[in-house]
């Protein structure tokens, strides 16, 4: 049986248990809302630039869309409007008409899932479903799969929805990192933004994740290389450094490749906000001649989190992703 993303559910632990109950609700109340929703759809122009955040698990993913949605001028979808992935006009009209243009964030997050709802949200379920990442094969068979997405669909929808803020957009999109050259061809302005962090201290990170959501520490966590059946077999000290050298390799691959790829520091993130944003703005204005508002000013910095004090683990993760980088030099 093809192992599905969903299936991970059952196996968490406390706070982070997703009720099949709630997941059913939700889907069928999606199923009844898309079809409506298809009819407001208009052909839309892409008329602003779309911010694509990635990097690895335990980057600072969540820390920057937090800190462009605070303080850019731009869209993007909150927590409330998350819940409507089929139909996301129905969630931005529905948010809009509860909170207004309110936007909430206090820079924290609970392994990306953020609080206050209109915080926010990485928006996982839309883009699963749009690019065929329901199933484990959907990512490590990423390049087949590109072929059966729905790109004119996607667009349709993506235009529509930027159409509704008319403003830029940011998204945590993970799963878009898998094809990036191909929504450069479908949506024309992109801007990827690639935060790297020391490789350890998120190998350490991933590490602390599992041990909070799963009983059996050797149950995966998070997204996953394109190279997942190279190392799902193995015991979890392996599966976590192959998990960062792999998905680190590609990202590294991808932007030496692309003229639309921004690279932020972590460390850099947190000591100082406000000149990311400044690489930021000059980065779109090069690329697209626009230039995002500020709109709320960002704090001074961020408190930097490393694991620098746990020498056996680094160790442990140092020398195992050695291992992987030496096998494929082979």
């Amino acid at each position: 049986m093809e192992e599905k993303l969903r299936d991970l559910y059952s196996k968490r632990q406390g706070s982070y248990v997703k009720r099949r109950e709630d997941e059913n609700f939700l889907e069928e109340l999606n199923q009844t809302l898309k079809a409506k929703e298809q009819e407001w759809y208009r052909e839309f122009p892409v008329e602003h630039p779309f911010l694509f955040v990635y990097g690895l698990p335990r980057s600072g993913t969540t820390l920057i869309t937090q800190l462009i949605a605070h303080s850019m001028d731009v869209g993007f979808i909150n927590n409330l409007m998350a819940r409507f992935y089929l139909a996301p006009i129905h969630g931005i009209r529905f948010s809009r008409a509860l909170f207004g243009d309110q936007r909430s964030t206090d820079f924290r997050s609970d392994y990306a899932r953020t609080h206050d709802l209109t915080d926010i949200h990485e928006f996982g379920y839309f883009w699963r479903y749009w690019l065929k990442k329901e199933t484990f094969t959907g990512v490590t068979r990423a390049r087949e799969v590109e072929k059966e997405i729905d790109w004119k669909g996607l667009k349709l929808i993506l235009s529509n929805i930027q159409h509704e803020f008319g403003k830029p957009m940011i998204f945590k999109n993970i799963f878009g990192s898998y094809h990036q050259e191909r929504l450069n061809k479908v949506l024309g302005k992109v801007l990827y933004i690639y935060i790297k962090r020391d490789i350890l201290d998120s190998a350490i990170s991933i590490l602390e994740a599992r041990k909070r959501y799963y009983t059996d520490l050797n149950t995966w966590w998070s997204y996953m290389p394109v190279e997942y059946d190279k190392i799902k077999d193995l015991n979890y000290w392996e599966q976590i450094a192959g998990q960062v050298y792999y998905l680190n390799r590609y990202y590294d691959r991808m932007s030496e490749k692309l003229s639309n790829v921004l690279v932020i520091e972590y460390q850099k993130l947190t000591e100082n906000p406000s000149e990311i944003l400044d690489i930021i703005n000059q980065k779109v204005y090069k690329l697209f001649g626009e230039k995002i508002p500020i709109i709320n000013q960002p704090p001074a910095s961020f408190p930097f989190r490393s694991y620098i004090d746990r020498k056996e683990e680094r160790q442990k993760f140092e020398k195992l992703i050695e291992g992987f980088a030496k096998r494929e030099e082979e």
